[in-house]
């Protein structure tokens, strides 16, 4: 095989090598490692990792501009509505409920009951059940609604020990276009590998190598960084070849994917719930002792009654105390259905798809982009530095083909 054969088969290949190394390090670099590493100052942490704070806190304000606050999240689920999910929980425990409660106020009271009077009793207090939950869901509801932040949630569950969820997010949501930025790279390697054999040919210097290795780096991760994202609409090229920018293409698609993915790991039922116990725990346990209170007050008369003397202050601590006791341990096995209804009324997806679809591709770019635009010199460089040295390679392996 002649010389310029060799060269014309192996530079073009190389070229495609170098394309393709430079884009599927930087890719790795924006997600990889998932803390810092290196010595003092010099080393590396995945640029989605490093920057989640001020990431997270860009999607919290695209949160926002869906317009999905407290209120109007609370206002989306009356309070009927939950307590009709909750009920035949509430309906299959009664019988327990109720028992606690005679055996708090009268202690051995419930096994001297016929099974006919016990099954009227749980039967009269089936409802008493409900309204106290109802109630306990409004009074809450106003706890939620003057401390929870959705905001809040969204940066707490995105950024910290949270950062690969924001990482993970990305990944899901760009995982297209990042193959394709891969493969493109080493499609325009290849072509740049053409200009090396041009290069070479002409003027015979092996250090044209590295420097056009450099060159196809750094233009090369460039190019691949502006195709993602522009142009914003679809435009004609040389008046033949139509494009436009990977993410503005698939603008609706990509909403839906990432609201679907906030929805589901980050402003989920479960998530919300959690968070604001962690945010007014305390607040809402005593909320939930003075709403259980009142409600209980109007039931004492009809108590005691039915035990034949009146209950005494500690009796009527003992019955509230019972009652909440019950309530809680019931929070397990109401929990799921409570974040059925709340996912089914919430809508937090279609609202952050609304609010993505709506926006101007400008708009929609910063989203996206915002969380590595700081970066991409170094990603840029670095497309340029690994080319150089593929390039140093390049050059050795064809000087040895001409000795």
């Amino acid at each position: 095989m002649s010389h310029f054969l060799q060269i014309l088969i192996f530079l073009p290949v190389v070229g495609a090598i170098i394309g393709f190394v430079c884009k599927w390090v930087a890719i790795k670099m924006l997600f990889h490692p998932r803390t810092w590493v290196g010595i003092g100052p010099i080393g590396w942490q995945g640029v989605v990792q490093r920057h989640a704070p001020k990431f997270s806190a860009g999607v919290a304000d695209t949160v926002a501009t869906s317009g999905l606050t407290v209120d109007k999240m609370l206002d989306r689920v009356a309070p009927d509505e939950l307590v009709s999910a909750i009920g035949p929980q509430l309906d299959e425990h009664g019988p327990e409920l109720v028992e606690a409660v005679l055996e708090q106020a009268r202690p051995g009271f419930w096994a001297t009951l016929p099974e006919p009077m016990r099954a009227l009793m749980v039967t009269q207090l089936a409802e008493e059940n409900r309204r106290i939950a109802r109630a306990l869901v409004v009074a809450l509801r106003r706890v939620l609604s003057e401390t929870f932040d959705v905001q809040s949630l969204v940066v707490k569950r995105l950024s910290g020990p949270n950062a690969d969820r924001l990482a993970a997010l990305m990944q899901h949501v760009a995982a297209r276009e990042l193959r394709i930025v891969i493969w493109y790279g080493a499609v325009l390697g290849f072509f740049i590998g053409l200009v090396e054999v041009a290069g070479y040919t002409a003027l015979e210097r092996w250090w044209l190598l590295p420097i056009i290795g450099a060159v196809d780096g750094l233009v090369n991760n460039w190019f691949a960084i502006q195709m993602i994202f522009r142009p914003y609409e679809r435009t004609r090229y040389f008046w033949i070849f139509p494009y436009q920018g990977l993410f503005p293409a698939r603008q609706g698609e990509i909403a839906s994917q990432y609201a679907e993915m906030l929805a589901k790991d980050v402003l989920s039922p479960g998530e919300i719930l959690a968070h604001a116990t962690e945010l007014a725990g305390p607040r809402l346990v005593a909320t939930a002792v003075a709403t259980v209170e009142a409600e209980v007050e109007p039931l004492l008369p009809m108590l005691s009654m039915a035990l034949g003397a009146p209950l005494g202050p500690e009796e009527r601590t003992r019955v509230v105390a019972a009652v909440m006791a019950k309530l809680t341990a019931l929070a397990p096995s109401v929990q799921p259905h409570l974040e059925r209804t709340l996912h089914e009324r919430l809508g937090v997806a279609t609202s952050i798809e609304g609010a993505l679809g709506a926006m101007t591709k400008a708009e929609f770019e910063k989203v996206l982009r915002g969380i590595f635009e700081e970066e991409e010199w170094i990603l840029i460089a670095l497309g340029g530095f690994l080319g150089g040295l593929i390039g140093l390679g390049q050059a050795a392996i064809v000087l040895a083909f001409g000795s």
